[in-house]
């Protein structure tokens, strides 16, 4: 025998039906209800009929002269209550979310930016959005550019200058490229260094994809110079502890290698060509992507630093 089709019930349990049994809790019947709504009261008895007549139960009982709700109709004004309450709170985080004054802002950058330029920024961006985690995710420049390209980060900071049509790049001068060698090292009591002259030492260099690296061998090519590394590493911090190790010739920037430089175990040497006074860093975004209001914050400050550096 088939069985009978089942009763739409969610159909029934609508929105507007439990208001209308709030409405009349609230308002002690449904006259009340109805003016307090600007309706008809037939409108919220022909609801509240459907709603019996679907579940089989009484949601109103009379008390005396005036309407109240049964046991079964106040749970479900309970229930109402609660979606009503749940909604409000997911629209309060929709919003938040919306103009990210909570949730996730994450950045792709260089290694050398952090302590210095970042930290500087991101002090006055966690008193304007105190409830945002930043994540920062480190990489050599091209690895920062297709972070930026596959919105795997909303922006990245990183060295060198960018000609991807779907990077948007803010390209500032940077600190020149430096040499760094300890205080100790044979090149350590010269201010000044020709290209030239580091031929005849052990020099540590960083993959190609850095962009600290492609400065260095435009230098190379410019000079018509074979340098060859005796080291080759992808933290400009493992650089810096070779080169104060008396190891070798470190190059990046003064900013990026701050604390050995403060600390008296490194020494900047000013490399003597127009490339490296060239040096520069960037700020990159997306082509086409929009930026929450935090976010945008964090670009716009970014930007504003670098131009005063």
């Amino acid at each position: 025998m088939p069985s009978s089709p089942k009763t739409p019930y969610n159909s029934a349990l609508s929105a507007r039906s439990l208001r209308y049994l709030h409405e009349i809790e609230v308002h002690g019947g449904v006259r009340a209800a109805a003016d307090a709504l600007s309706i008809n009261g037939s409108v919220i008895s022909r609801q509240v009929a459907n709603l019996e007549r679907v579940y089989g139960v009484a949601l109103l009982e009379r008390r005396g002269r005036r309407v109240a709700l049964t046991e079964i109709g106040m749970s479900l004004v309970e229930h109402f209550r609660d979606s009503s309450r749940r909604d409000e709170e997911m629209l309060e985080q929709l919003e938040d979310y919306r103009g990210l004054r909570r949730g996730r802002l994450e950045i792709g950058i260089g290694e050398g930016f952090v302590e210095n330029l970042l930290a500087t920024v991101l002090e006055q961006f966690s008193l304007q959005f105190p409830d945002i985690v930043v994540e920062l995710r480190s990489g050599a420049t091209a690895e920062i550019i297709v972070m930026v390209r596959n919105d795997e980060v909303d922006m990245g900071l990183c060295a060198g200058g960018s000609s991807d049509p779907a990077i948007r790049a803010r390209a500032f001068r940077a600190a020149p490229l430096c040499a760094l060698v300890s205080p100790q090292h044979a090149l350590a009591s010269e201010r000044r260094i020709r290209v030239e002259q580091l031929a005849a030492h052990r020099l540590i260099f960083m993959p190609a994809r850095f962009g600290v690296q492609n400065y260095l061998d435009s230098l190379s090519r410019a000079e018509r110079l074979n340098l060859t590394p005796t080291y080759r590493c992808d933290l400009f911090s493992a650089a810096q502890a070779i080169a104060a190790a008396g190891l070798g010739v470190a190059f990046m920037s003064t900013d990026a290698a701050r604390q050995y430089l403060d600390a008296g175990k490194l020494v900047a040497l000013e490399i003597d060509h127009p490339i490296a006074r060239e040096f520069g860093s960037q700020v990159i975004r997306r082509v086409g992507r929009r930026l929450s209001p935090a976010a945008e914050f964090l670009w716009t400050r970014l930007i504003k630093v670098m131009q005063q550096r």
